[in-house]
């Protein structure tokens, strides 16, 4: 699950909110790996929807649903 951070009142910087970003992408394919591997469907399911959630609010940045997509066709195979 993603960790919490706080932001200070004077707002994040650009790079503070892409190390963020990329700590919460990362941090969702590290949980839909480990669901993967544990047979965990639910978990899988729950990765599957916060990746949808972040797509819907980054639509011009890359898909964590395309990524979660490779991942599974790659073990798949």
């Amino acid at each position: 699950m993603p960790k919490l951070v706080l932001i200070p009142s004077d707002g994040p910087s650009e790079q503070q909110l892409a190390e963020i970003e990329a700590g919460v992408r990362a941090s969702v394919i590290t949980d839909f790996l480990k669901a993967r591997s544990r047979g965990d469907s639910l978990a899988q399911l729950e990765a599957e929807y916060l990746a949808a959630q972040i797509d819907r609010s980054t639509p011009d940045g890359p898909r964590l649903s395309d990524e979660l997509d490779a991942l599974r066709q790659s073990t798949a195979a």
